[in-house]
């Protein structure tokens, strides 16, 4: 014959069992994982920008600068990222070999939007990178100004077309050169008179782009 308080007990131990094991495979990590990511914001392609590379319109006044058609727009979008309002993509490549010259067709936009899920995308043209100088005191005294002029085009991949062209200029003193082993953006190149005053146009470049996206 059964032992009921036996038989109770043995029935309690296994519900207990069961219960636990739910449990466990509702916190396990697998589990968890899905729930993480069921719940977190993920960047929609609205909030993204293509962030291509720039061209030079003068190479060889930016001899003795590391790679300013890459630099200059990775800078950029380091600055953007940094505002947590959009997320970057990054290429290497123009946005078309036409521009500037030719503003790209909606069909192009399209199809970059489609490649990197993006809505914006930004182009730009290095203008001028030169130097020039100023006679002071009747020649006595030379003086030494190096420019930094530059184009940002800002489209909407969604309504294939421009949303805003902004034109950027600043100059720096002196005539040393920087050099290829400072990197662009960097520590060495921050500290040179020229490398501040374009890392100065990055930064208003950015508020630029931010204030021409915002509310869109």
């Amino acid at each position: 014959m059964k032992n009921p308080v036996r038989h109770s007990l043995l029935s309690a131990t296994r519900n207990l069992l069961v219960l636990l094991s739910l449990c466990a495979a509702v916190i396990s990590p697998a589990n968890a994982g899905v729930q993480v990511q069921s719940v977190t914001p993920v960047r929609e392609a609205g909030k993204a920008i293509l962030m291509t590379g720039f061209i030079v319109n003068k190479p060889a006044q930016s001899a003795d600068l590391d790679d300013i058609a890459q630099g200059f727009p990775r800078e950029l979008a380091r600055r953007l990222e940094q505002s947590q309002q959009f997320s970057l993509r990054i290429t290497p490549d123009f946005l078309s070999t036409e521009w500037p010259a030719k503003t790209p067709t909606p069909a192009l936009l399209t199809q970059v939007a489609k490649a990197y899920g993006v809505r914006y995308v930004i182009a730009g043209e290095i203008r001028n990178t030169g130097m020039r100088q100023t006679s002071l005191l009747f020649g006595l005294w030379t003086k030494h100004h190096r420019a930094i002029e530059l184009d940002l085009d800002i489209y909407d991949t969604t309504e294939g077309q421009l949303v805003a062209r902004h034109r950027f200029s600043a100059e720096a003193e002196g005539d040393a050169p920087i050099g290829k082993q400072q990197v662009f953006g960097g520590q060495g190149f921050a500290a040179h008179p020229y490398g501040k005053v374009a890392l100065e146009v990055a930064d208003q470049a950015a508020k630029s782009v931010l204030e021409s996206l915002a509310g869109r």
